[in-house]
């Protein structure tokens, strides 16, 4: 097994705890516009900071049971940011598996994050909802429960459960809440054929239902005048229930090399709205750990997802989802036992989805990009640098911006 980075809580260990401590520099933390129209509230500002990020995560192993928990908290301080110059990340998780016996498994996961930068951790399954800033907390909680069995020896199931709840702290007609407040609750059933022992074939379906909580219009009723209010649409005209059925293989290459796919079709009833898309849905993964700390992980991701596009101010149709292609592709390669680089890519493309005209057809491209170098100390201590590029390119006014970020700290881990 590959060692633990140091900045990482050990999941060897009963308990440990770290930190990160960064300077760093942002040069548009507001994600403001590149070509702002007049009077756009945010505009491209950079500024010098520094983080400090702890975190402390424990472990209990025993022979059918294991049981992980975690914190993470960082805090980040802007040196331009004149009102409101810090911003906090807090994020719990709790991971939970118990052994039956050889034919039967349960596992449950839970993971809540509270933060000021809903782009950090607040994606869809396909690809993020939102990319710029917002100003306020905003809060994520996903969990789920797993159950696998076994019929005989070479045909076996799983059930599973997934909750995700959205709260961003912007409320009112046209804010982040009524545009993305939402609880998703989606059950999958799939049955699994051993083909071989590195090898197995399944066909699975879930279900989703999407309602958004908000109880806002999508629109500030004053920026559409003369327009009778039964006509500007609620938050929950965005409601759905999604079907998904698919086909998938898991295969061990060797034991540094591994694929996961999942391929199908989506389809998504918006009943509110009366309209309904099927799209295809995929989901795969390609793993290889080619040296003693190196590995290279592929993947691609595809369906609807949902977006923080809705209403143009021309009332001519109404957003309801985005059809989504995500590609990412990472790189963590160990140059010496001290000195270890990781490359990080993704690719997200959005093509909306609305009823009448709206931003029908009208498509964002996303692109991010991360380096990052360690340098070992000893298992205590490591020097890190890093350097991180997003742009986003919409078709859409007021929403394509670039950003720069680099930081330079020290991480420690006991």
């Amino acid at each position: 097994m590959d060692a633990q980075p140091v900045g990482e809580p050990s999941v060897s260990k009963p308990w440990s705890v770290s930190a990160k401590v960064r300077g760093f520099y942002d040069d548009n933390y507001n994600t403001a516009p590149s070509n702002p129209t007049p009077g756009y509230p945010y505009q491209k500002a950079e500024s010098w900071g520094f983080s400090v990020a702890p975190s402390i995560g424990a472990n209990l192993l025993r022979d059918q049971t294991t049981l992980g928990v975690r914190y993470d908290f960082d805090l980040r301080w802007y040196e331009a940011r004149k009102n409101d110059n810090l911003d906090m990340y807090h994020s719990a998780s709790l991971k939970l598996a118990h052994q039956f016996s050889e034919r039967y498994r349960i596992e449950l996961h839970d993971n809540f994050v509270y933060s000021d930068e809903p782009s950090v951790a607040f994606g869809s399954a396909a690809a993020p909802a939102v990319f710029v800033r917002t100003e306020g907390n905003n809060l994520r909680n996903y969990g789920g429960i797993g159950f696998n069995g076994s019929f005989t020896e070479h045909w076996g199931y799983r059930l599973g459960y997934e909750n995700t709840y959205y709260n961003y702290s912007q409320d009112g007609d046209g804010s982040r809440s009524a545009l993305l407040d939402r609880i998703e609750n989606k059950v999958t059933v799939d049955f699994r054929r051993l083909i071989q022992p590195t090898t197995t074939a399944l066909v699975g379906y879930s279900f989703e239902d999407v309602d958004h909580t908000a109880d806002s219009y999508l629109i500030v009723p004053a920026y559409a005048p003369g327009v009778p209010l039964s006509n500007i649409p609620m938050s929950d005209f965005r409601n759905s229930r999604n079907h998904f059925g698919f086909l998938g293989l898991d295969h061990d290459f060797t034991t540094q090399l591994n694929a996961q796919l999942r391929a199908g079709v989506e389809y998504g009833d918006f009943y509110n709205a009366g309209e309904n898309y099927t799209v295809p849905y995929a989901d795969a993964t390609l793993g290889y750990k080619y040296a003693e700390g190196s590995q290279i992980q592929l993947g691609i991701k595809h369906g609807l997802s949902a977006t923080d596009i809705a209403v143009d101010y021309n009332l001519s149709g109404v957003t309801l989802a985005a059809e989504s292609t995500t590609l990412y592709a990472g790189l963590s390669h160990r140059i010496t036992s001290k000195l270890t680089a990781t490359v990080r890519g993704q690719w997200s493309m959005m093509d909306y989805r609305s009823t009448g005209v709206g931003y029908g057809g009208q498509t964002d491209n996303y692109y991010s990009a991360d380096v990052s170098l360690i340098y070992t100390l000893n298992q205590y201590l490591a020097f890190d640098a890093g350097y991180l590029f997003d742009r986003l390119d919409s078709d859409v006014p007021n929403r394509t911006f670039d950003r720069n970020r680099a930081y330079l700290g020290i991480r420690a881990t006991y």
